[in-house]
């Protein structure tokens, strides 16, 4: 074969392979198929705060021995949610065997709440109240250099989403 037919075979035979490969090319983007879209969400705002009936702040008054009371914390919250009540920083209270004023997580007061410790609860539904109340109590015969003095405690609430 002469040299002008083996160009033109080569030449042919490399048209033809670009012309195979794009139709095979062709092909396969006819039956590929994108589909484009945003999703997007709003992210709800949540609050958990003391309600309007809530203890923003309490003075005890008129505190003597034998004196015996309770102090109630609605927790409102916008979703279910869980909180923690945690006592700290007494002022003449709990302190040493003749303390003053006590806490305590029920009316009976047999389970005292020393500084630091925590009462839990719960907001159970969206919107909704928990209501968690701690009882004082200043039991008879103790501490009397306490007298003049004002008893005191701070309290924090920490709320968690459920």
């Amino acid at each position: 074969m002469s040299k002008k037919i083996k160009d033109n075979i080569f030449v042919y035979g490399l048209i033809l392979m670009i012309l195979a490969v794009g139709i095979a090319i062709g092909t396969y983007a006819y039956y590929q198929t994108t589909i484009n879209g945003t999703a997007s969400g709003t992210v709800l705002a949540w609050n958990c705060d003391l309600g309007s009936s809530g203890v923003q702040k309490n003075t005890f008054a008129n505190m003597y021995p034998g004196v015996s009371g309770e102090i109630t914390f609605n927790v409102t919250s916008s979703i279910t949610a869980d909180y923690t009540i945690t006592i700290s920083n007494y002022k003449y209270m709990n302190t040493g065997t003749r303390a003053a004023l006590k806490l305590y997580t029920d009316s009976a007061h047999s389970t005292v709440i020393g500084s630091g410790d925590s009462v839990t609860g719960e907001v159970a539904t969206n919107g909704g109240t928990g209501t968690t109340t701690i009882y004082y109590y200043w039991p008879y015969g103790t501490a009397e250099e306490y007298i003049s003095s004002k008893p005191s405690f701070d309290w924090q609430i920490t709320c968690t989403q459920k």
